[in-house]
């Protein structure tokens, strides 16, 4: 089974690295980010597809369409059975286009989200399969969560 992590560096990917440590055992995993030199340098040991960021200089509204095109490509590229993200900016895209082509959709709202959403969170709770929560107050924002602590 191949599951397809997007993910903006920074801690949305330290948290995706914690939950891959858990599954690269189980599932083919396939992280999408940003290509800095200190993303290339975490990742060299795992299959990883580079996006732009479109939210980088003068142009960004002009940027997300490549964004979306490039999500398209790398979701037929590489076929995955899911996409498991905590979010933030890219996995959006993914995650809908994903939804479209049949993909499974797993979002786990970041930890850093105690009492409010996240604007990824508002987007992909709509079309999760599975939108997993880490704080008990997030359930009054999103109901049908699943609550499962933190994945740390």
């Amino acid at each position: 089974m191949k599951i397809l992590m997007p993910t903006s560096p920074g801690g949305h990917l330290k948290q995706s690295l914690l939950l891959a440590n858990r599954l690269k055992m189980k599932f083919d995993l396939v992280f999408v980010t940003y290509k800095t030199p200190l993303t290339k340098e975490i990742l060299k040991n795992y299959n990883t597809e580079f996006v732009i960021d479109p939210y980088r200089g003068i142009k960004s509204l002009f940027r997300y369409p490549v964004l979306v095109l490039q999500a398209l490509g790398i979701l037929l590229k590489e076929r995955p059975n899911a996409i498991v993200t905590p979010g933030s900016n890219i996995p959006i895209p993914f995650c809908y286009l994903g939804k479209l082509l049949g993909i499974k959709v797993i979002f786990i709202e970041s930890w850093s989200r105690v009492k409010t959403r996240s604007t990824s969170g508002k987007f992909a709770y709509k079309i999760a399969d599975l939108f997993f929560i880490q704080w008990k107050p997030l359930k009054k924002l999103y109901p049908k969560a699943v609550y499962a602590g933190r994945f740390m």
